[in-house]
C-alpha cells in the first residue's frame, strides 16, 4: 500500500507537505502542485479518510435513521438526502429500525459510539415502549441531528415535516367534492404525530361539509399489506364509497385488494394516497394523493444537517413545507 513517505519521495516534497496539501490545509506552487498529482496517478495512491477525519474531530460520515425502507415516502426521502449528502465530501450511512423504539434507541447509541458527524432521523417507530434515551444521547453527545417527519411540533432539535393537516384536509374535501358522502381513512398508526395531524385534517374536511364524523371508519394499517386487505374488506362491509389511506403505499395496496375483489375505481369505489413520491411501474390507475415532495424534504433535511455540521444557526427550529393535491385517475 502507497503511504505518504512514497508520494513525498516521487513528487521530491516532504512529508509534511504532500499531506496538508492533501488535506486542503496548504497551497503548493503549480509546479509543486504537478508533481504530487502525478505521484498521485504513478501510485493510485488512496487515502486514509477515516485517519484523516478522526484527526480533524470528523469521521466526514453522516448517518440517516429510518423505520422501513419499503415503503415509497421514505424511500424517496433517503433518495433526496443521498444526492445532498454525497454532493459534499461526506458518505451517507442508512440503518432501518424496523419500527421498533427499542431498536431505535440501541442504534442511536452505535451512531454516538461511532463518533458520526451527524444524524438524520427520519418518521418514528410505533412498536415498543418509548423512551428518549436515544435522542438523549445524541445530544450528550454533542451530534448534529435533523428530524424529518417525527415530532411536528418545536423542540430543541430541527425538524422539517410536510403540512400533513392541510394535505389531509385537501384530499378528504375533493373526496367529498366529487360526491363521496361515507370515506374510510387508514392510518398507519393513531399514535404517530403525523397520523394524528391526518386525522384532524380528515375530520375538519367531514365537518365542514356537514358530514357526521365516526371512528368507525378511521382504522391503522400499520404499514402492512395484509393488515390493509383486512381493514378494506371490513371498510366495504361498512358500505364506504372511498377510501383514504395515510400513505401512497397502503393505497397501493388496497387498490389492489378491491381490483382483485371484482370491484372497479373509481366506478365502484374511490383509492387515494399520500405522499406522492411515485412507484413501482406497475399496471394500476394514476393514484389521486397528496404530494409532499418527498425528495425535496429529503435534499432540504441534508442541506440543514451539513449547515448545523459547519456551525451555522440562523433558521428556524420547526420547518413546515407546503404540500399540494394531484388528482389521479383513481378518485
Amino acid at each position: 500500500m502507497t503511504t505518504l513517505n512514497d508520494l513525498a519521495k516521487i513528487a521530491q516534497v516532504n512529508v509534511s507537505t504532500i499531506s496538508r496539501y492533501l488535506s486542503g490545509e496548504l497551497k503548493v506552487t503549480p509546479a509543486t502542485e504537478a508533481r504530487i498529482k502525478d505521484a498521485i496517478a504513478q501510485t493510485n495512491y488512496q487515502p486514509n479518510l477515516l485517519a484523516r477525519g478522526l484527526r480533524k474531530g470528523q469521521t466526514d460520515s453522516v448517518a440517516v435513521l429510518v423505520p422501513d425502507i419499503y415503503q415509497i415516502g421514505i424511500s424517496g426521502i433517503i433518495a433526496g438526502i443521498d444526492k445532498r449528502i454525497c454532493s459534499s465530501s461526506k458518505t451517507l450511512m442508512i440503518m432501518m429500525t424496523g419500527n421498533s423504539r427499542k431498536r431505535e434507541t440501541e442504534a442511536l447509541l452505535e451512531l454516538c459510539h461511532r463518533r458520526i458527524d451527524g444524524i438524520i432521523i427520519v418518521g418514528k417507530a410505533f412498536e415498543g415502549e418509548e423512551s428518549s434515551q436515544g435522542i438523549e444521547n445524541l445530544q450528550s453527545a454533542g451530534i448534529p441531528c435533523v428530524l424529518v417527519s417525527r415530532n411536528f411540533a418545536e423542540s430543541d432539535i430541527v425538524e422539517i415535516a410536510p403540512d400533513q393537516e392541510n394535505g389531509a384536509f385537501q384530499l378528504t374535501e375533493h373526496l367529498i367534492e366529487r360526491g363521496y358522502r361515507k370515506i374510510g381513512l387508514i392510518l398507519g398508526s393513531r399514535n404517530h404525530p403525523g397520523d394524528v395531524l391526518k386525522l384532524a385534517g380528515y375530520r375538519k374536511a367531514v365537518q365542514k361539509h356537514g358530514l357526521i364524523f365516526t371512528n368507525d371508519l378511521v382504522m391503522e394499517g400499520h404499514y402492512s399489506t395484509e393488515n390493509i386487505n383486512r381493514i378494506v374488506s371490513k371498510l366495504l362491509q361498512e358500505g364506504v364509497d372511498a377510501i383514504f389511506c395515510a400513505t401512497d403505499t397502503m393505497a397501493i395496496s388496497a387498490l389492489q385488494f378491491v381490483q382483485f375483489s371484482g370491484l372497479s375505481v373509481p366506478g365502484d369505489i374511490a383509492i387515494a394516497g399520500y405522499g406522492g413520491g411515485g412507484w413501482p411501474d406497475i399496471p394500476i390507475p394514476n393514484l389521486t394523493t397528496v404530494d409532499a415532495h418527498i425528495k425535496q424534504l429529503g435534499t432540504t433535511a441534508g442541506s440543514l444537517l451539513l449547515d448545523i455540521i459547519d456551525g451555522k444557526d440562523d433558521f428556524a427550529m420547526l420547518n413546515i413545507t407546503p404540500v399540494h393535491l394531484k388528482v389521479g385517475s383513481t378518485t
